[in-house]
């Protein structure tokens, strides 16, 4: 895999689309201290070069509700009577 050359402006903007993916283009610039053209350019070029994979949300799943596990269980036999034939050590 090719590497990527990075100045201190694409570590900059980097930083703060790990912090925060959801900046609009002016506050962006902003916080990179770089004019929103330039900026979304650079911001662009990360992407394509693979640099920036997606945008993820840390969900607090505590604050969802409470969770189940289900364990759910088949029988091979009388759902496909031709698979067990070919467990060994099965009842026919």
């Amino acid at each position: 895999m090719k590497k990527i050359a990075l100045d201190a402006t694409d570590i900059r903007i980097l930083g703060a689309v790990q912090r925060n993916c959801h900046l609009s283009k002016s506050k962006l610039a902003e916080v990179v201290n770089l004019s929103s053209t330039p900026c979304w350019t650079r911001l662009d070029k990360l992407k394509r070069a693979g640099l920036i994979r997606g945008c993820y949300a840390d969900i607090a799943l505590e604050l969802v509700g409470d969770f189940t596990k289900v364990i759910v269980t088949r029988d091979i036999k009388s759902s496909r009577p031709n698979l067990s034939k070919l467990i060994p050590g099965k009842d026919r």
